[in-house]
């Protein structure tokens, strides 16, 4: 009893302190920065920030080009601060709801 017990405990503690040291690389931060300056174009929604930095969000054609170039920008002005990490060929994947099988 007590030995299950006691198992039960370490593997609880093991669990959730494997969850606590999960961060977000150094692209990801800026990436998250990115995201911050540019999330006011009401059709484009975050999926995901890859690990290499890249924004991966949906929306609709109207708003994807002014989007990906604030994303542009806001990766230019983190240049011109210092702030650079090694980031993806492309900086933003917009998934267009309606084409190409996307959601509709």
């Amino acid at each position: 009893m007590v030995r299950s017990l006691v198992g039960g405990l370490l593997t609880m503690m093991a669990t959730s302190t494997g969850c606590a040291t999960v961060a977000n690389t150094p692209a990801q931060d800026l990436a998250w920065e990115r995201w911050r300056a540019c999330d006011h174009f009401a059709t484009i929604s975050l999926e995901r920030i890859d690990m290499d930095g890249r924004l991966v969000v949906a929306g609709h054609h109207i708003e994807a080009a002014a989007f990906t170039t604030c994303v542009g920008e806001t990766a230019t002005e983190q240049a011109r601060r210092g702030l650079v990490a090694a980031g993806p060929l492309s900086l933003v994947l917009v998934k267009l709801y309606g084409c190409q099988g996307g959601p509709l």
